[in-house]
């Protein structure tokens, strides 16, 4: 379909709002079975092609990882040389970033954002299925590429042009489905709803979506670079060096902003309360996103004065998150859900990565370049952004598929979640200060080195475990009898005004006018409260 809603207003946020919200635009019908879903312009498809293309990639990269952290310990019995090591590592950190965690958030935003802005469907919507498609194939070409002698140092020169050009076309799906998403966030909004009054999960797409398409042709240019260089000057096979900035320093922040918006946005909800500040909020993930900004590090090094002063930085709004996490729940009424549980634990361990990158760029301490960066690559993006996506799974999932996820499988995939993140990191740590380099198959100078190694080997396959749990989870609901209720949990934003799953337009009758940051409810008339219109 083609962009008809009408924009929202322009005036200031205390501007009185339209009397009469504009009719929700006709959407075509699709054809049935697989036709439908091969030519779908519906933005609740697309999300969910996404978001089970992202889960698929994911088990590659688990057990890409668990083989890695197993080849580590020093058994006497290396399966893997050095530049199979070097080559399995890549693949891991290519899939869990560019096949995995970006794919998964913008398949959870091209479902949840037109929802919560009163949109009918998404901005640009063969577009967004374009990319989705674009991803896939260039996704499967990339893994046939490895599989050829390709990725960085690799031995065939036409499985390394392969791989390339293959994360490169991955990197333009990525640019078209951020453009239809933020799009739809910035130009689709419901009447009377203000940037100030956008939900924070619609705001941290984008703060996080915007910047992304900042850094993202900053990546692409490298990658064509180095094509050029490689194909027709001959150049060497390239190394790890114009794509390793994307998983550093502040970089990582960046890709973990849609995860903080997802937590700020279940957390009040979940615990019945309301959050300090509305305003706030949007703040912390605004500020997360703008330290997290990291392109100007694709030339630079780690230990420059800048990149040091943004890492360091990078820790205040992650305290800031916490704290409001922290409040909302000291004020609210705490109960075990699933999703609630996912939302703390990836807010505590984003402060946690946070404060790890922070250490990894004081030079006196001697840490760059050892398994503390690894370490704080899980913390931040495994434990923080991928545990705060999947809470969002868990909370949108009577959006995404109509169904709820049942509680004790959740429960359980968390529980090995957090074991795996915490095996897999807390050893990296400990290797790091004892200067275990990073990258390495086989590392024995130290006596502890062995067994620490070890457990970081068990922590993979527990997160393995753990990803194959949360698969069954969803799989689990999938199965499970009868619709979701529309409004299962006593949301405030514009999704929960619909049904689950919502209808093909999303929303049987026009929007009414937003008049505040929570249009569903009414806010107490307490100090705690948002303030209008923030």
């Amino acid at each position: 379909m083609s962009m008809t809603e009408t924009r929202p207003e322009t005036e200031a946020d205390d501007a009185p709002a339209a009397a009469e919200a504009p009719a929700a635009a006709e959407v075509p019908p699709e054809l049935a079975g697989l036709g439908g879903w091969l030519t779908t312009g519906d933005h609740k498809r697309v999300g969910r092609l996404w978001i089970a293309a992202s889960m698929l990639f994911l088990l590659v990269g688990a057990i890409a990882g668990a083989v890695l952290n197993v080849e580590r310990v020093d058994t006497g019995l290396q399966v893997l040389t050095q530049d199979a090591f070097n080559a399995v590592s890549t693949l891991h950190g290519t899939v869990a970033v560019f096949l995995f965690l970006v794919p998964l958030a913008i398949g959870l935003a091209t479902v949840v954002v037109p929802l919560q802005v009163g949109a009918s469907n998404i901005a640009f919507p063969r577009m967004a299925a374009l990319g989705f498609w674009l991803y896939l194939i260039a996704g499967c070409v990339l893994l046939a590429s490895y599989a050829a002698g390709g990725g960085p140092g690799g031995t065939d020169p036409d499985a390394v042009d392969l791989w390339l050009l293959a994360l490169g076309a991955v990197n333009v799906a990525t640019v078209l489905a951020l453009l239809s998403v933020v799009t739809t966030a910035l130009s689709l909004r419901a009447p009377g709803m203000t940037l100030r009054r956008t939900p924070v999960f619609t705001w941290s797409v984008i703060v996080g979506g915007g910047l992304a398409l900042l850094s993202i042709p900053v990546l692409l240019a490298g990658l064509t670079f180095t094509f050029v260089a490689h194909h027709h000057a001959g150049a060497p096979s390239p190394g790890w060096g114009p794509v390793a900035w994307f998983f550093g320093l502040p970089q990582a922040y960046l890709l973990a902003v849609p995860a903080v918006g997802a937590v700020l946005e279940i957390v009040p909800v979940a615990c019945r309360t309301w959050p300090a500040r509305h305003g706030l909020a949007m703040g912390a993930v605004a500020a997360t996103g703008i330290l997290g900004f990291g392109a100007f590090t694709a030339l630079g090094e780690l230990d420059e004065p800048f990149t040091i002063g943004v890492a360091v930085a990078s820790v205040l709004p992650a305290l800031l998150v916490v704290a409001l996490v922290g409040d909302t729940v000291r004020r609210g009424a705490f109960a075990a859900a699933g999703h609630l549980l996912f939302a703390l634990v990836a807010a505590l361990f984003f402060l946690l990565g946070a404060v790890v990158g922070a250490a990894a760029v004081i030079e006196p301490l001697g840490l760059a370049g050892t398994t503390w960066l690894a370490a704080h690559a899980h913390l931040t993006l495994l434990g923080g952004a991928t545990l705060g996506l999947l809470a969002g799974l868990a909370w949108w999932s009577p959006k995404i598929w109509g169904r709820l996820v049942p509680e004790g499988q959740l429960k359980v995939a968390l529980g090995l979640l957090v074991l795996g993140v915490l095996a897999l990191s807390l050893p990296d740590l400990a290797l790091g200060v004892l200067d275990q380099p990073l990258g390495v198959a086989e590392w024995d100078t130290e006596p502890a080195s062995t067994p620490l190694n070890g457990v970081a080997a068990a922590g993979g396959i527990i997160t393995l475990l753990g990803v194959l749990a949360f698969a069954a989870a969803l799989l689990g609901g999938l199965r499970r009898d009868g619709e979701a209720p529309g409004d299962p949990w006593g949301g405030r934003t514009l999704e929960w005004a619909t049904a689950s799953p919502p209808v093909r337009a999303n929303f049987a009758e026009p929007v009414p006018p937003v008049t505040s940051a929570t249009p569903l409810h009414t806010e107490p008339a307490d100090p705690a409260s948002p303030e209008e219109g923030s």
